[in-house]
């Protein structure tokens, strides 16, 4: 079972990721969950499914 969880800046030519492993193997639904928690007292936003990093907000507008 895969230990990691990972996710990538959907913002066009953006190529930043968070990724996050786990010493305790965890169910998918778990990791995803943890993951984003941190993620997002990092700055990091999820809209509809997308995720955001902190240098490209949810409030800047789309090209």
């Amino acid at each position: 079972m895969p230990t990691t969880h990972q996710i990538t800046c959907t913002a066009d030519d953006c190529d930043s990721y968070s990724l996050t492993a786990f010493l305790q193997p965890l169910a998918p639904a778990e990791r995803a969950t943890r993951h984003r928690r941190q993620v997002a007292a990092d700055g990091w936003s999820d809209v509809e499914g997308r995720d955001y990093c902190p240098d490209h907000p949810v409030t800047m507008p789309a090209p």
